[in-house]
């Protein structure tokens, strides 16, 4: 009779045990906050140079503020739509980790995918001068945008195709370069800005168009570096990736997967802005406070992106090897990272509330309306960080699409009862509101990817 302890393990069996490719929740945890914690300050990074955009211009004419604000308002959601389009790329860039010939194919889709997404969103800015004027945007404010629409239309060209970049280096793990990426940026940005726009020395002083140039070349710069960082410093080293035509099958693949994970920011966003309409016909007092409880969110809620974002690689590779238990764990390591940080976030602005808001504005009765609301941000702020790892999750086995369904659901229901809300009760119902709809996406994000990952 054979002797079965000493039978060789079968290639399952083997991968089950091996601690590299199966690692325990405590390693998958410690791998996951280590790629998570450079992406964290990339985005802090981003964020840094925006303000200072806005912070500069602040300094010049009130009209060249207000076409600044307009093209933003454009151009923000479009990077949005995107970025989180190209997200996409992700699972298949890391499921070809260790296949150099099919990645390139994968950047290259990718690279057709961002383009065709920079284009359009980038014809868009560029067209500012043409559909404002009918939508009733102020002449003063039409009249200070210059050339700025056209320098920051090709900007979200090229923002587009570096996000393509970033998002490879995100796939492989190389977390560390998108930071340096980003340094490298915000340092421009905040070099050039000031003396773009104020003029500096021989430099003169060019209002709107310095915001835009600046822009431009940042992003022109992080392009270069990004792809060279992709191509020349991962596996794809020595092989050639080109731009050659389209493979339309591969990119709509990709634009399959990542579409539904950039509407979901899309519709987000117009939910918000409606929030925002409707507190605004409340009071000036509100409006200002509820602009400053989302500033404080957006930060709170940078965390748990950062390390969503990074959990999408494991959790592809787990889906190609069929191992369900895999994919699981990956998204219960995100929870081991995520959790604790946004909680002993919210703990801290709870505490802080006062003082926090004493900082952010000058306005006591501001603060004041701003820190009694406090209590319910935090609980955006910890359901925020719940609902994203399993969508996330849902993206890394490359089914976004009931995390679309779930926001325009919970988003679209409180979008339409923003208006009444805001009237019954001002910005402490509208943001008790949020809470329910971020804790109804707990609920349906978790119920999605338990479901989906079953059939893994």
């Amino acid at each position: 009779m054979n002797d079965v302890r000493s039978a060789p393990a079968t290639a399952p069996e083997a991968l089950r045990r091996d601690p590299e490719v199966r690692p325990s929740l405590a390693r998958q945890s410690g791998r996951i906050a280590g790629r998570a914690l450079p992406l964290y300050l990339s985005m802090l990074a981003t964020t840094v140079g925006g303000m200072v955009t806005a912070a500069v211009l602040g300094r010049t004419d009130t009209r060249e503020l207000a076409a600044h604000a307009l093209i933003i308002s454009i151009v923000n959601p479009l990077l949005m739509v995107a970025q989180g389009s190209l997200r996409g790329a992700m699972p298949f860039v890391a499921e070809n980790d260790r296949d150099p010939a099919a990645l390139a194919r994968v950047v290259r889709d990718g690279t057709w995918l961002a383009l065709c997404a920079g284009v359009l969103g980038g014809s868009l800015v560029a067209s500012i001068p043409w559909w404002a004027p009918p939508l009733g945007v102020a002449a003063p404010t039409l009249a200070a945008l210059g050339p700025s629409p056209a320098l920051m239309g090709v900007f979200v060209a090229v923002a587009s195709v570096r996000s393509s970049a970033d998002t490879v280096l995100i796939g492989l793990g190389r977390t560390r370069t998108v930071l340096a990426l980003s340094l490298v940026s915000t340092t421009l940005t905040v070099t050039l800005t000031p003396a773009l726009i104020l003029g500096a020395g021989p430099l003169p002083a060019l209002g709107l168009s310095g915001a835009g140039v600046t822009m431009l070349f940042q992003g022109t710069v992080g392009l270069v570096l990004g792809l060279y960082a992709s191509r020349r410093r991962t596996l794809l080293r020595g092989h050639r990736v080109g731009w050659g035509p389209p493979g339309w099958p591969g990119v709509w693949r990709i634009a399959r997967v990542g579409l539904p994970s950039g509407a979901t920011l899309v519709i987000k966003f117009g939910a918000m802005s409606v929030l925002a309409l409707a507190v605004a016909r409340v009071s000036a007092q509100e409006a200002a406070a509820h602009q400053l409880l989302v500033v404080v969110a957006t930060f709170a809620f940078l965390p748990a992106v950062a390390v969503g974002q990074s959990l999408v690689p494991a959790a592809a590779k787990a889906a190609a090897r069929r191992d369900r238990a895999g994919v699981r764990r990956t998204v219960l390591a995100g929870y081991a990272v995520a959790v604790p940080v946004a909680a002993g976030s919210a703990a801290a602005l709870w505490t802080a509330a006062g003082p926090l808001m004493g900082l952010l504005t000058s306005d006591p009765r501001v603060g004041a309306t701003a820190a009694a609301v406090v209590p319910v941000l935090c609980v955006v702020v910890v359901a925020d960080a719940l609902q994203v790892l399993p969508g996330m999750g849902l993206l890394g086995i490359k089914h976004p699409r009931p995390s679309m369904y779930a926001f325009a659901a919970c988003y679209g229901l409180l979008a339409l009862a923003a208006l009444p809300l805001a009237r019954l009760g001002g910005l402490p119902v509208l943001w008790s509101a949020y809470a329910v709809t971020t804790c109804g996406l707990v609920v349906a994000q978790a119920t999605a990817f338990r479901l989906r990952s079953a059939r893994v």
